[in-house]
C-alpha cells in the first residue's frame, strides 16, 4: 500500500512538472514572438519613411540630370565636333577646345552629373570626365568594354538604357586614389539633323548616392543598391554584400537569416521602375537577439523558483489530502447509493480506490455529456462572436480606406488663398465606402495650374488602388512635362506596363495659364467639360476624345486650346452625374446637368456644385446610387495685376 501511494504521489507530481515546462516554453515562445514582431513593425516604419525618401529622391535626380545632357547635346560646339568636318588641323584644334571647355562647365555647373562622354557610330568616342578629356577620334582607342560598347550602340532612339556597372579603371586606364570604383552609364541613341546619329553617354559616380543614404543611416542598417540583374551599384559602410540574391530572395518575408558572417539580419527592399533598380535596406538583429537571450533565461529562473514553491506547497497539500481521501471515498460510494449524508472512513487497501475510480467514472460520463453539451453551446456563441468581429473588422477597414482614399486628393477649400486669379472647388462622392473617381489641381509653377479629373472602370477597394496608382503617376509625369498630351502619353504607357488587373481610366487634363487664362487640355475618354461664357450660360463643349488611358500602350492624345476669359467658369465631372438614375431608370442626363448648372450660374463654384448635388439627390430619391459622383468647377477672374504702390491687385 505504502509502494502504491509513493507512485500514485509521484503520478500527481507529473502533471506540475509538465506543466511548468510548458508555461515556460510557451512564455519564451510568445515574448520572442512579440518582441521580433514589434521590432519588425518599427523597421517597416522606418522602412516606409526611407523607401519614400529613395524613391523621391534618386528619380527626379537621374530624370533631371537626363534632360540637362539633352539640352547640352544640342549645343553647337558639341554638334560641330561631332561632325568633324573640320577645313584644317588648327580648326580641329579649336573645335575640341571649345567643346572640351563647354563640356566641363556644364559638368561642373550640374551636381547630378559626374562625366559626358559621347559616341558616334562607328564608336569613336569624345566628352570630359573628372580630371581626363577623351577625345578619341579614331574608334580603336575607345576604352570601354566591348560588351558595354554594343550595349551602347544597340540603344533604341531617344530611350534610355543603363549600362554599367562598370569601374572608372576600364575608362581611364589606371586606378588612384580619385578614380571611381563604380560609374553607371545611362545612354540614348540622339539623332541630330545637323550631324547625325551620335549617343549621349551620362556618367554617374556613387557620389550622387552619398548624401542620400548619409541621412538614412541608424547605426544598425546597411543600405545596398542593385542593378535590375542584381549587380551592386552603392552600398553604405565597409563591406560590399556577397550574395545579392540572397538577400533580396529574403527580404521583405520577416524572417531573420544569418549573413555570409554568421550574424542575425533582417532585410528589406524596394523595386523601382525608372531605372529599375533595387533599393535593399539591410538590419543587424545582434542586439535584439542578445535582449531575447537574456529575457529567455530570466523566465526560466522565475520558472525554476516558482516551481520549487509549487512543489514545497503540494507536498503539504497531498498530506491534508491522503487524510480527507478517505472521507471523500466513502462519500462517493454512499452518493452512488442515493445516501447523501456524509460518514468517516480510514482506507486500508488499494481496492478502495478503485471503488472510488467507478463511481468517480460514473458521475464523469454523466457530467461529460452536459459539458459536451455546454461547449456545443459556447462554440456556437463564439462563432456568431466571430462573424460579427470579421464585419465590424471590415467596416472600420473599408472605413480607414475611405479616409485615406479622400486625404490624398485636395479637401481644404479654398485650396489657394492666396490666389485671387481663380477660385476653385472640388467634390467626389464614392458609390460606396471607396471609389474609383478623383480630382486634383496643383500650380506646375507661379503661372501653371494643372486641373485633373478622372474615372477608374472599377468601384471598391479594387477601383481605389488603381485609382491612386493612376493619380500618383499623372501628378509625376505633369511635373516632368507640361504638356497635356505627353503628360497622358506618358501616363498610358506607365498604367498598360503595369496593368494585370486589365483596368483602365478615363482622364480629363488641362494646365490654365493664370496670366493669360489660355487653357491648353487633352481628353482621354472622359465627359465633355461645360463652359460657360462671363453672362451667358453653361453650353456643353465636345471637345477631341483619346483612347482611355490603361487600355492600349500604343495610343495617342491630342490637345487643344481653350481661351478662358475674365468671369468664365469651368465645369467638369465624371459620368456618375449624368447617369445618375431613378427608380424608374430614366437617368438625370446631360440636359439635367446643364439646367442645374444654369439655375445657380452666377454663384459660386461652391454653390454651383451643390445646387448640382441637390438636383440629382432630388431626381434620384431613395434609389441606390451605382456610380461615384465628383465634380470640379473654376471660375477664371483674371491676370494679377499690379496697383501704383506696388502691391499686388486683382
Amino acid at each position: 500500500m505504502k509502494h502504491k501511494l509513493t507512485s500514485l504521489r509521484v503520478r500527481m507530481l507529473l502533471p506540475v512538472i509538465a506543466m511548468t515546462l510548458f508555461v515556460v516554453i510557451l512564455l519564451t515562445a510568445m515574448f520572442s514572438r512579440a518582441f521580433i514582431g514589434m521590432i519588425l513593425q518599427q523597421e517597416n516604419e522606418v522602412n516606409a519613411v526611407g523607401f519614400d525618401t529613395v524613391s523621391h529622391t534618386i528619380p527626379p535626380l537621374i530624370n533631371n540630370s537626363i534632360s540637362e545632357v539633352r539640352s547640352i547635346i544640342a549645343d553647337e560646339r558639341v554638334a560641330s565636333y561631332a561632325r568633324l568636318q573640320f577645313a584644317s588641323d588648327a580648326a580641329l584644334v579649336h573645335g575640341r577646345i571649345d567643346c572640351r571647355d563647354y563640356l566641363r562647365a556644364e559638368v561642373i555647373r550640374h551636381d547630378g552629373i559626374f562625366g559626358l562622354l559621347f559616341m558616334r557610330s562607328d564608336g569613336s568616342l569624345f566628352g570630359v570626365l573628372p580630371g581626363a578629356n577623351f577625345f578619341l577620334d579614331d574608334p580603336k582607342d575607345n576604352p570601354l568594354p566591348e560588351a558595354v560598347k554594343a550595349q551602347i550602340l544597340g540603344a533604341p532612339l531617344g530611350q534610355t538604357v543603363w549600362a554599367g556597372p562598370i569601374s572608372g579603371e576600364s575608362i581611364y586606364g589606371f586606378e588612384d586614389e580619385k578614380t571611381p570604383s563604380i560609374l553607371m552609364i545611362a545612354a540614348w541613341k540622339s539623332v541630330n539633323v545637323s550631324y547625325g546619329e551620335c549617343y549621349a553617354m551620362l556618367l554617374m559616380d556613387e557620389s550622387i548616392f552619398e548624401g542620400l543614404f548619409a541621412a538614412l543611416q541608424d547605426g544598425q542598417s546597411s543600405w545596398y543598391l542593385f542593378t535590375a540583374d542584381q549587380t551592386e551599384i552603392y552600398h553604405t559602410g565597409q563591406e560590399a554584400c556577397v550574395n545579392p540574391q540572397r538577400l533580396i530572395g529574403e527580404s521583405n518575408s520577416g524572417k531573420i537569416f544569418y549573413d555570409d558572417n554568421g550574424r542575425p539580419v533582417c532585410s528589406f527592399s524596394m523595386a523601382m521602375t525608372s531605372p529599375a533598380w533595387t533599393v535593399v535596406r539591410e538590419i543587424s538583429m545582434e542586439n535584439y537577439e542578445q535582449v531575447v537571450r537574456r529575457v529567455r533565461r530570466a523566465i526560466v529562473l522565475i520558472a525554476g523558483v516558482v516551481f520549487l514553491i509549487a512543489l514545497t506547497i503540494y507536498r503539504l497539500w497531498l498530506k491534508r489530502f491522503m487524510r480527507q481521501f478517505d472521507s471523500l471515498m466513502n462519500g462517493i460510494v454512499r452518493m452512488g447509493q442515493g445516501d447523501l449524508e456524509s460518514t468517516g472512513f480510514v482506507p486500508t487497501s488499494i481496492d478502495e480506490f478503485r471503488k472510488m475510480q467507478g463511481e468517480i467514472n460514473r458521475t464523469s460520463l454523466a457530467l461529460r455529456r452536459q459539458m459536451e453539451t455546454i461547449r456545443q453551446m459556447e462554440r456556437d456563441r463564439m462563432e456568431l462572436e466571430n462573424k460579427r468581429r470579421e464585419q465590424e473588422l471590415i467596416l472600420r477597414e473599408l472605413s480607414t480606406a475611405r479616409q485615406i482614399q479622400e486625404s490624398m486628393m485636395p479637401h481644404i477649400f479654398p485650396p489657394f488663398p492666396d490666389r485671387g486669379e481663380i477660385e476653385l472647388f472640388a467634390s467626389m462622392d464614392p458609390a460606396r465606402d471607396v471609389g474609383g473617381d478623383f480630382y486634383d489641381f496643383f500650380f506646375l509653377d507661379e503661372d501653371h495650374l494643372c486641373l485633373v479629373i478622372a474615372d477608374v472602370s472599377g468601384k471598391g477597394i479594387p477601383g481605389a488602388m488603381f485609382m491612386m496608382f493612376s493619380k500618383r503617376i499623372i501628378e509625376d509625369s505633369a511635373r516632368q512635362v507640361h504638356e497635356p498630351a505627353e503628360i497622358l502619353r506618358k501616363t498610358n504607357e506607365t498604367l498598360c506596363d503595369n496593368n494585370q488587373a486589365e483596368m483602365f481610366v478615363t482622364v480629363w487634363l488641362g494646365i490654365l495659364e493664370i496670366s493669360t487664362g489660355k487653357l491648353t487640355a487633352a481628353n482621354a475618354g472622359h465627359e465633355f467639360p461645360m463652359l460657360r461664357r462671363r453672362g451667358g450660360r453653361f453650353e456643353l463643349y465636345k471637345d477631341r476624345h483619346g483612347f482611355v488611358l490603361g487600355g492600349l500602350k500604343e495610343a495617342r492624345y491630342r490637345a487643344y486650346e481653350l481661351q478662358i476669359f475674365p468671369g468664365d467658369k469651368l465645369f467638369v465631372y465624371t459620368d456618375g452625374v449624368p447617369e445618375a438614375t431613378a427608380a424608374n431608370g430614366e437617368m438625370f442626363g446631360t440636359e439635367r446637368t446643364l439646367a442645374s448648372l444654369n439655375a445657380g450660374a452666377d454663384g459660386s463654384p461652391e454653390t454651383i456644385l451643390k445646387a448640382v448635388r441637390r438636383a440629382v439627390d432630388t431626381f434620384v430619391g431613395d434609389a441606390e446610387q451605382f456610380d461615384d459622383l465628383t465634380m470640379m468647377c473654376l471660375e477664371y477672374r483674371g491676370p494679377r495685376t499690379t496697383a501704383p504702390d506696388g502691391n499686388g491687385s486683382d
